[in-house]
């Protein structure tokens, strides 16, 4: 049976595909260090919900905090392919 997929996985190769590339190969470390990755900004982000009491500091530390899981995420995209 073949390996399930992530929602980023499948966007990801969408994105490739309308941009003409061909998508990215993981090795089943990459897809750990992803993985971990997650694991890792989904505690901050919950560390955040609980600590942080000021609504609009709240959500700007989540936002933050999504954008460099992305920017991580993507960074192991780009080792994989080369770049």
């Amino acid at each position: 049976m073949g390996e399930l997929k992530s929602v980023l996985d499948i966007a990801m190769e969408k994105a490739k595909k309308m941009e003409g590339e061909e998508p990215v190969s993981l090795s089943s470390n990459q897809k750990e260090e992803i993985a971990q990755i997650r694991r890792i900004y989904a505690a901050k982000m919950a560390e955040v919900e609980i600590l942080v009491q000021d609504k609009e500091k709240r959500e700007i530390d989540t936002e933050r905090l999504k954008r460099e899981r992305s920017q991580k995420i993507e960074s192991v995209y780009k080792k994989a392919k080369g770049r």
